[in-house]
């Protein structure tokens, strides 16, 4: 009964062993399942590029000072507007010249002798024509009128015998040969009576309408010929349209030049202009200051700084360092020489429109209406990189700038582009110059 009972026991723990084993396995392949399994993240919401600014302290007087460059006010090249060879050429590189001044010149003989030619051929024209126009001399129309009466004695002959020589001819007494020589020699002497005639005609009557009209119109293309000619030979002399340095000089004397040919370049003396590259933020400043100053210094005389007048900026940023550039102009100074790329410090100063310490100026486009008459801004919070509202007091507008109070500080950053598509609580990226 023992021994049965034994082997009952070892057939129990087997039965025991083999279901832990299948319940190991069957929790291990549980667990693979349950581990193996792709953890499902839900997208985050992708951070929006934004453009912004950090408030400065509030200025009742704006100075801010830039680095600049020379540039020429007014650059011409310089060049022929006919052709030939150089025998002046006096100017030099850097040379100061006035306005007027010779620069050089091309040989002028063939040009003189073009103009004496014209000139020659319309005085004759001319003369041609007040001949036309007075009619012939008294002595000329008594040639003429002796002309006449040759040409009349002449055909009176000629008809006598060629008349004669018929009768002989119908009597066989004269060849062929002998009444057709006394037939030409008529047909001659009656066509000299008609042109000695009409030349007598002619100068009883003078000339032509016509004729008279086609001589006026080739006096008209000889006026042309020499007007051409003197002006050709007033280019062969290159002189300066106004005060100013040679920049280059790019031909040597002696050398043959064609026309539109550059031989220098000349850069005015009246005025310099200067200029700088400007941040974004100091743009916005100026255009609100009021009536803001402009100076320029340089280093070739210490100490003094020179007006200058506003000129223009460009409208468009530069790609690369985001700044604008700004063109101011002043008179050529006259105790120093400044030349095109002299470097100067060009100072800005104007009195704010801000007048209390916690108002700021900002673009008026980062101002957000808000309920009723509020409004707010998008401050940025640098840590999270994430964008919460502030309200503030709106002040006053002046262009596209605002004046605002309240709900910011000095050092907040706002964001000044793409504001309408934010949300509170919004991550956020900078893509301005200002990062």
């Amino acid at each position: 009964m023992s021994e049965f009972q034994d082997q009952k026991k070892k057939m129990a723990k087997k039965i025991w062993g083999i279901a832990a084993l299948v319940f190991f396995a069957v929790g291990g392949f549980l667990l693979m399942g349950i581990t193996g399994r792709k953890t499902e993240i839900s997208p985050e919401k992708a951070s929006r590029p934004v453009k912004t600014m950090t408030l400065l302290a509030p200025e009742v007087t704006f100075r801010r000072i830039f680095p600049g460059k020379v540039i020429a006010s007014k650059t011409a090249e310089l060049s022929f507007r006919v052709s030939g060879p150089l025998v002046e050429l006096p100017v030099k590189k850097g040379a100061s010249i006035q306005q007027g001044s010779l620069i050089a010149r091309i040989d002028p003989r063939d040009f003189r002798i073009q103009l004496t030619n014209a000139q020659s051929a319309l005085s004759n024209a001319s003369a041609q024509l007040d001949a036309m126009k007075a009619g012939a001399r008294k002595e000329e129309i008594s040639a003429l009128s002796s002309k006449v009466s040759s040409a009349k004695a002449r055909l009176s002959e000629a008809e006598t015998d060629y008349q004669r020589m018929n009768r002989l001819f119908d009597e066989g007494v004269v060849a062929q040969v002998d009444l057709e020589r006394a037939k030409t020699t008529y047909e001659v002497a009656k066509g000299e009576l008609n042109t000695a005639s009409q030349q007598l005609q002619e100068a009883r009557s003078g000339a032509r309408v016509e004729d008279i009209k086609a001589m006026e119109a080739t006096i008209q293309g000889l006026k042309a010929q020499v007007e051409a000619a003197q002006s050709a030979l007033k280019d062969t002399e290159l002189r300066a349209p106004f005060n100013g340095i040679v920049a280059e000089r790019y031909v040597d004397n002696y050398q043959s030049v064609q026309k539109n040919q550059t031989i220098i370049s000349l850069q005015n003396l009246e005025r310099i202009e200067i200029i700088i590259s400007v941040p974004e933020q100091d743009i916005m400043r100026i255009k609100t200051y009021r009536s803001p100053s402009f100076f320029a210094s340089f280093e070739a005389s210490p100490g003094k700084k020179y007006p200058l007048e506003f000129k223009e900026i460009t409208t468009k940023a530069d790609p690369q360092t985001q700044t604008y550039a700004a063109t101011f102009s002043m008179p050529y100074p006259e105790d120093f020489i400044a030349l095109p790329g002299m470097t100067t410090q060009i100072e800005i100063v104007g009195e704010g429109e801000t007048k209390g310490t916690g108002d700021f100026l900002v673009p008026s486009i980062a101002v957000v209406p808000g309920e009723d008459t509020k409004h707010f801004v998008w401050i940025v919070d640098e840590k999270t990189m994430t964008v919460h509202k502030a309200e503030v007091s709106l002040l006053s507008y002046k262009d596209d700038m605002a004046i605002i109070r309240g709900g910011v500080n000095t050092g907040s950053r706002i964001v000044i582009a793409g504001v309408n598509y934010l949300v509170e609580g919004d991550s956020v990226t900078f893509f301005n110059s200002e990062e």
